[in-house]
């Protein structure tokens, strides 16, 4: 596979990479696009050709979600990850959030807290708050380079008889843990302890990087069963994002009735016929794809570390266990929050997400986007260097 390859992504109205987006968000728009969470590279070739054998087809009408794509799915994620979903168990929903935001209405009431397990991703503060929840924040801790969920914090929390769900975030976005079989099952007998309701946002559950090995929350414990509702989607694995639906699996009957009876309620459970040949066709003859990508996606890991420690700039990379996205520390150069967002789009000329849209506890820090050409990735490097040299 070649992920070399530069595309011009503005042939297209693209969010990441539009002149109008990175004014609004960085007041620059010439700077290097690395904030948005999609990537920069071609869809696996069978996805391609399946969607021009469907386009020429020429018509569009109203159609199922044929057997096929649920056996696709099922073999993906039990050859893959050791994972026997339930056919069952499955509910379609137009987007992992918009699922979390019916979720968080079914299992808490109004001015309930939601727990976070911040730095995290930023759209779950907006869901949470759209809905009149109340954020309640684990801190995680961040002790030698890696972060570590704070279990008695947790266990704190979810005690508070206010506090309802705990979205957890699985592999982590920003920071890049899979977290580990032994987390998960913490994380599980304290929210079975004090009957705590769990969203957990499996979307990066493809990439991780061994040894390193992504744990569906569902495969950790039956007891994990009846308060538990994941998140799946193919959209980052296969960068297909802005075409595909996203994957709900509800394990408890009560539950997944009341999802769907929502779902049918509003029609938000149609049939795109794009999305199902786009899922299919990824689940079925991407694998080979993935994996020579995860390889890339390591080098280009591997390049910003040695950069960084060759340079010697006060920049410093938490290495990830997953995800195309890092963390990169930046706390050393001194800067407040604002004066870092300023420096990283003005002097170093890249737009890379601000750590403190994650939390507080992101200050000092920000997400660069990976899944990107290495020339891309080392452009991005050399600002960097060439504008904390330039500022010393």
């Amino acid at each position: 596979m070649n992920f070399d390859t530069y595309i011009d992504r503005n042939q297209y109205p693209t969010m990441k990479w539009s002149r109008e987006f990175l004014a609004e968000h960085f007041g620059n728009e010439e700077a290097i696009p690395m904030s948005v969470a999609d990537m920069d590279l071609k869809a696996p070739p069978a996805v391609i050709e399946q969607l021009q054998k469907r386009t020429a087809h020429g018509v569009f009408g109203y159609e199922y979600i044929p057997d096929s794509y649920f056996i696709a799915l099922e073999n993906w994620y039990k050859n893959r990850h050791g994972w026997h979903i339930n056919r069952q168990h499955l509910e379609t929903c137009p987007s992992i959030l918009n699922a979390i935001s019916i979720l968080i209405n079914q299992h808490s009431n109004i001015n309930d807290g939601v727990i976070l397990q911040t730095p995290v991703f930023f759209e779950f503060r907006m869901v949470i708050k759209s809905n009149n929840r109340k954020i309640v924040k684990n801190p995680l801790k961040l002790v030698e380079g890696k972060y570590h969920i704070d279990f008695d914090d947790l266990e704190a929390k979810a005690g508070d008889p206010n506090n309802k769900i705990l979205i957890l975030c699985n592999p982590h976005n920003p920071v890049g843990r899979v977290w580990s079989k032994t987390e998960l099952e913490q994380i599980t007998a304290i929210c079975k302890r004090h009957n705590l309701f769990v969203i957990a946002d499996e979307i990066h559950g493809d990439f991780a990087f061994p040894p390193h090995q992504y744990t569906p929350y569902l495969t950790v414990s039956a007891d994990t069963m009846p308060n538990v509702a994941t998140c799946i989607s193919p959209a980052k694995t296969f960068n297909i994002a802005g075409m595909v639906d996203a994957i709900t699996i509800i394990p408890h009957e009560a539950h997944r009735h009341q999802f769907h009876e929502f779902a049918h309620r509003y029609q938000i459970n149609k049939t795109n016929v794009f999305s199902s040949i786009a899922i299919e066709t990824a689940y079925k003859h991407g694998a080979d794809w993935l994996d020579s990508l995860l390889v890339y996606l390591q080098g280009n890991i591997n390049m910003i570390r040695e950069h960084l420690q060759k340079n010697s700039i006060n920049v410093s990379l938490i290495d990830p266990e997953g995800t195309f996205l890092v963390w990169l520390d930046f706390r050393k150069l001194g800067l407040e929050a604002k004066e870092l967002e300023q420096f990283l789009a003005h002097d170093a000329k890249i737009a890379v997400s601000p750590g403190y849209w994650f939390g507080r506890e992101g200050a000092g820090f920000a997400r660069m986007t990976i899944g990107c050409p290495q020339k891309t990735v080392q452009r991005a490097l050399d600002n960097l260097t060439n504008a904390v040299n330039d500022n010393r």
